[in-house]
C-alpha cells in the first residue's frame, strides 16, 4: 500500500485534503499532514512516504524547496504541486524537479483524484518492474543455469536462444566456439548430503571462474546426478585454448585437494554452439568417466561393461553416422551397443546407453531445427520425456524406431534446402579464393557434415567440389593476368597457391599454357 504526505500553510486546508477525500479507493492506505515544510521534512525521518503534495507558496520554506530536499532523502519520492498563483516560473520550476503535476487551488475531488490516480499507477509500475529486477538478481544463478541445460537439451534453439542469450547478458555469438567442461565430486564429498554438496559445487565454480577469469568467462549449471557443467567462452569469439583449459582444471583439482579437503574428477570437449553441445556433453562426459576411472572413484565395472561404454565413443561415432546419411551403418552400431545389455542385466548401463543414443538423435533433430520430440512419434517421444525404459529389448526396439522416423522425417527436407547448402557454400569459394577452402571448413560454415556437403554438392552441381574450387580459382586467374599487371606470384597467392612453381603448374593443366603465355597470347590478340 502507499503512504500520502499533505503539506500546506493553511491548517484547514490541509486537514481537508487529508480527511475528506477517498484516498483508500486508489490504495493509499496512510495520510499523514504537516503545517510547514519544516514539519514535514521531520515526518519523512519518522514515516514512510511514498507521494508528497504540497503548496507551493509557504513562509520560510516554499514547496519548491521542499521537494528539493525531500528527494534528497526520498530519491523515488512522486510530487504533486498545489498553488492559488498561475504563475509560469513556479510551473517552470516544478517541470525541472519532475512534479507528476500541477493544480490550482482549489482544486475538485475529481481532479485530485485523477492526478493521483495516475501518480499511484506509476507507482505500482515501478514496483513491479524492480520486483522483476529483484527476481531476476536472487535467482539469476539458477535462471542461466536452466537455460543452459535446455540448450544441452536441445529444447531451446534459434530465436529463441539467441534472446534469452540477450535477455540473461550472455555475450556467446550464435555459431560460435566453446569449450565445455564436466566436473564430478568425488571423495569424501560424494557421501555428503545434497545440501552440502550443493554447497561443495558452488564453491568449486567460484574457484573455478577465478582461474579462467584471466582469459576466458564461463557460464555454469548441474544437472540432475550432480555433474557441474561449465560452458568457457572468448568475448572475443575465439575458441577457448584446450591445452589452457586443461592446466586450470589440473590447478582446479589441486586448489580442491588442498582447501576442501576433497577429489574431484574433470573432462572437457570442444564444441560449436549452440549446434555441438550435445555431442561435446558426450565427449566430455567420456573423458569425465576416465578421468574419474584413473583416479580410483569409479566403482569397477565387469570387463564386459567396460568394452561396451569404449564402444559407444569408438570411431567413426554414431553422431557422424547420422550427419553423414549412413543409416544403415547407423543401425549396425546401434544393434551393438544395445544386443550385449540383454545379458549384463545393469540398469546404470542400460540408462548410459539410452542417454547416448538420445542425445546423438536430439544433436541430428536441432541440426534440422527442430527438437527430437517433435520429430519422433508420441510414443517414442514419451521415453525422452521420462517414462522408464523396462529392458533391453524395450530399449533397441525404441533406438531403431526412432532411427527409422529420423531417417524418414530428415528425408523429407526439400530440394530447396539442399540448393541453398550449395548456393552459400559456391558464394563463399568465389569470395575467399585465397583462403583455406576445405571440405571441413566449408561444411562447418554451413552446419553439416563434411561428407554430407561432398554429397549434396555432387547431386546439385554433378561436378565434385574440389574440381569446382579449381575452376573457380583457374577463372579467377585468368581474369586477373588479362586486366592487371600484377606479378605471376602474386595472382597465385591471391587465388590460394603461395607456392608459384604449383601454380604455373595447375594453370598449365587447365589451360594448356603457363600464366605468362596465356598473358601475352591475350595482349598480343590471341585470346
Amino acid at each position: 500500500m502507499n503512504s500520502l504526505l499533505v503539506v500546506d500553510d493553511e491548517k484547514h486546508y490541509a486537514d481537508s485534503l487529508a480527511d475528506t477525500i477517498p484516498w483508500t479507493t486508489l490504495g493509499i492506505s496512510r495520510v499523514l499532514k504537516a503545517y510547514s515544510a519544516s514539519e514535514a521534512l521531520a515526518l519523512m525521518e519518522s514515516f514512510p512516504v511514498d507521494i508528497l503534495m504540497t503548496d507551493i507558496r509557504m513562509p520560510r520554506m516554499t514547496g519548491l524547496e521542499l521537494i528539493e530536499q525531500a528527494r534528497q532523502r526520498i530519491p523515488g519520492l512522486k510530487c504533486l504541486l498545489l498553488t492559488g498563483y498561475a504563475d509560469f516560473d513556479y510551473a517552470r520550476r516544478a517541470i525541472e524537479l519532475q512534479a507528476l503535476d500541477y493544480l490550482m487551488k482549489p482544486a475538485k475531488d475529481e481532479q485530485l483524484l485523477t492526478a493521483m490516480g495516475k501518480i499511484v499507477k506509476q507507482l505500482e509500475q515501478e514496483r513491479s518492474i524492480e520486483q522483476g529486477f529483484r527476481i531476476y538478481r536472487d535467482n539469476s544463478i539458477e535462471l542461466k543455469a536452466g537455460l543452459l541445460l535446455k540448450t544441452i537439451s536441445g529444447t531451446l534453439t534459434g530465436k529463441a536462444l539467441a534472446d534469452k542469450l540477450k535477455l540473461y547478458d550472455l555475450p556467446l555469438q550464435i555459431p560460435g566456439t566453446a569449450s565445455l567442461c564436466l566436473i564430478r565430486l568425488g571423495s569424501p564429498f560424494e557421501g555428503h548430503d545434497l545440501y552440502s554438496q550443493s554447497l561443495i559445487r558452488f564453491a568449486v565454480t567460484n574457484m573455478l571462474e577465478e582461474l579462467l577469469m584471466e582469459r576466458y568467462d564461463c557460464w555454469p549449471a548441474a544437472d540432475d546426478e550432480g555433474t557441474l557443467l561449465v560452458l568457457i567462452y572468448d568475448l572475443s569469439g575465439a575458441p577457448p585454448e584446450p591445452q589452457w583449459v586443461q592446466e586450470q582444471l589440473e590447478r582446479l583439482k589441486d586448489e580442491v585437494r588442498n582447501l576442501l579437503k576433497g577429489e574431484i574428477s574433470a573432462g572437457q570437449a570442444e564444441c560449436l554452439f549452440p549446434e555441438g553441445l550435445q555431442a561435446s556433453y558426450m565427449k566430455a562426459k567420456s573423458c569425465l568417466d576416465m578421468d574419474r576411472s584413473l583416479s580410483g572413484q569409479l566403482p569397477e565395472s565387469s570387463e564386459e561393461e567396460v568394452h561396451l561404454m569404449r564402444k559407444l565413443y569408438e570411431a567413426p561415432l554414431l553422431t557422424h553416422l547420422l550427419e553423414a546419411e549412413q543409416w544403415e551403418k547407423a543401425e549396425a552400431k546401434i544393434r551393438a551397443f544395445v544386443s550385449p545389455l540383454m545379458h549384463t542385466g545393469s540398469p546404470d548401463l542400460m540408462r548410459d546407453v539410452f542417454f547416448f543414443l538420445s542425445n546423438s538423435f536430439q544433436y541430428i533433430a536441432n541440426r534440422s531445427g527442430r527438437t527430437l520430440a517433435q520429430m519422433l512419434n508420441p510414443g517414442q517421444s514419451a521415453f525422452i520425456k521420462g517414462k522408464s525404459m523396462l529392458h533391453a529389448s524395450q530399449l533397441e526396439s525404441w533406438a531403431l524406431d526412432s532411427l527409422h522416423t529420423l531417417r524418414d522425417k530428415l528425408g523429407e527436407v526439400s530440394e530447396d534446402h539442399s540448393q541453398a547448402i550449395v548456393r552459400k557454400t559456391q558464394s563463399y569459394i568465389r569470395m575467399e579464393l585465397d583462403k583455406d577452402l576445405s571440405l571441413t571448413l566449408l561444411a562447418r560454415l554451413v552446419f553439416v557434415h563434411p561428407s554430407h556437403l561432398s554429397k549434396l554438392f555432387k547431386q546439385c552441381t554433378d561436378t565434385t567440389l574440389s574440381q569446382y574450387i579449381y575452376e573457380q580459382r583457374m577463372l579467377k586467374a585468368s581474369e586477373l593476368l588479362k586486366q592487371t599487371n600484377h606479378k605471376i606470384y602474386h595472382i597465385g597467392e591471391s587465388i590460394g597457391y603461395p607456392n608459384t612453381n604449383w601454380f604455373i603448374r595447375k594453370f598449365r593443366d587447365y589451360y594448356q599454357v603457363t600464366p605468362q603465355e596465356f598473358r601475352d597470347r591475350y595482349r598480343s590478340g590471341m585470346e
